[in-house]
C-alpha cells in the first residue's frame, strides 16, 4: 500500500468532502488504519452529532469511523498518511 503524508488541515477538508482511507500514528507509536468521513450525507442519521460535543479543537481531527461505526479522533500533531 502506497502512503502519502498529509497535514491535518488537508485531512479535515477531505473528510468533509467524502470518505477517506488514511493511516495515522497513535500515541503508543503504532499505526492505525481508518476509513472515515465528516460528511453528514454519509454518516448514518442515528450517529449525527447532537450539538453537545462542545467546540471543535485544532488539537485533534475528529472523524466518523466507517468500520467502527463511531466517532473517533487523531491528534493533529501526529503523522497522517493517505492510503492509496
Amino acid at each position: 500500500m502506497a502512503m502519502t503524508q498529509i497535514e491535518s488541515d488537508e485531512l479535515r477538508i477531505q473528510l468533509y468532502e467524502g470518505t477517506v482511507r488514511f493511516v495515522f500514528k497513535k500515541k503508543d507509536g503504532t499505526l492505525r488504519n481508518a476509513i472515515g468521513t465528516t460528511n453528514l450525507d454519509i454518516v448514518p442519521l442515528d450517529n449525527h452529532p447532537t450539538g453537545n460535543g462542545g467546540e471543535s479543537s485544532k488539537a485533534s481531527v475528529r472523524f466518523f469511523d466507517m468500520e467502527k461505526n463511531a466517532w473517533r479522533s487523531c491528534s493533529s500533531s501526529t503523522e497522517i498518511f493517505l492510503a492509496d
